[in-house]
């Protein structure tokens, strides 16, 4: 019988927590250590005003969303949110809560993809709970982080911080490596060492196209919350983070963007060069039709097979056909020169 794979950023704080869904749970001191959650309870963790709690769950699992739905210490509007199946990017303030869907790249057992996948979060003061569907690459990155040791300042709010941030790497590093791809094509191109028909700039297009529309939203979500952070009525640290981050992926939006906009001026050039090489395929063929088009009318008139022929009896008939017929492509050619159609 065959065994389900096992989830690839399991933990061993899943099984000491013995939470439904849950995939692993940290806990941090005011300095921002984390150590796993544990068998401690998450209502005592969360009374000491110094410590914050990261839970990130997996939405797969039913279990997980009933326990979200009915025992998480969230704010109601924030649990409703979180638990929706509309997979929209959004960011908006609930309760004091800091609610959103963000997009992250998947990640399989031994590498990254340039899947993009959701990442639903709530922050809530010192509790952060994050869930998705599927293994995500920032998520993962933080979590290696951790692993290694690494503190992150103010807890849950330095995780979603660096979760973003690793996001916006990713991407910025995706835009390099197109960016890259881009130049050796423009070399090709202006060097006129690759045929039109042998440049692929399709798979660079719809990759920067698929990341500006996730990015395009993202931007809109982050700008709006920003300029609405007084009404939201969410703490400073959070909205300044929010400032952060959008700044960030405002940066790397004008990246793709400036990507796309590369590689639509060199989809024009391309198809220009492929343009202009078929008219002087087309110009070739129409200046040999031309010059052959007096021959073919003599020896359709000299194969009628009528009386009264000229030639007809002479012993050099051909060759005084042959000659009609290379004076008439001479006239031809040198008329098609007097027009400049042909050099």
């Amino acid at each position: 019988m065959l065994q389900p794979r096992p989830d690839p950023s399991a933990s061993a704080s899943v099984s000491q927590a013995g939470w439904p869904g849950l995939i692993w749970a940290w806990v941090f001191d005011a300095e921002g250590r984390a150590t796993p959650l544990g068998g401690r309870p998450l209502e005592a963790v969360l009374s000491d005003p110094e410590a914050s709690v990261w839970l990130h769950f997996n939405l797969a699992d039913l279990r997980g969303r009933d326990w979200i739905a009915e025992r998480s210490p969230l704010p109601e509007g924030a649990r409703t949110l979180l638990l929706e199946d509309d997979d929209h990017l959004s960011l908006v303030a609930e309760d004091g809560a800091l609610v959103g869907v963000f997009a992250d790249f998947r990640r399989e057992f031994d590498h990254g993809t340039q899947d993009l996948a959701r990442l639903r979060f709530v922050l809530s003061g010192p509790l952060l709970v994050t869930c998705r569907r599927h293994a995500l690459h920032a998520v993962e990155e933080v979590r290696g982080a951790l692993l290694s040791g690494r503190s992150f300042e103010g807890g849950g709010l330095g995780v979603l911080e660096s979760i973003f941030e690793n996001f916006a790497a990713q991407v910025g590093a995706v835009a390099r490596e197109l960016s890259g791809q881009i130049e050796k094509i423009e070399d090709r191109v202006v060097d006129e060492t690759v045929a039109a028909e042998d440049v692929r700039l399709g798979p660079i297009r719809r990759t920067a196209l698929k990341l500006n529309r996730q990015l395009g939203a993202l931007r809109l979500h982050f700008s709006a919350f920003v300029d609405n952070a007084g009404e939201d009525q969410v703490p400073e640290a959070v909205a300044a983070m929010v400032e952060r981050v959008a700044l960030r992926l405002d940066t790397v939006g004008r990246e793709i963007e400036a990507i796309q906009e590369r590689a639509r001026i060199l989809q024009e050039e391309v198809a220009a060069k492929a343009a202009a090489e078929t008219n002087r395929q087309l110009s070739a063929l129409s200046g040999m039709t031309a010059l052959f088009l007096p021959a073919t009318l003599v020896t359709g008139l000299f194969g009628m097979n009528t009386h009264g022929l000229p030639f007809e009896s002479s012993p050099s008939g051909f060759w005084l056909a042959f000659l009609c017929g290379g004076l008439g492509s001479a006239a031809v050619y040198l008329y098609l020169r007097w027009l400049g159609l042909m050099k």
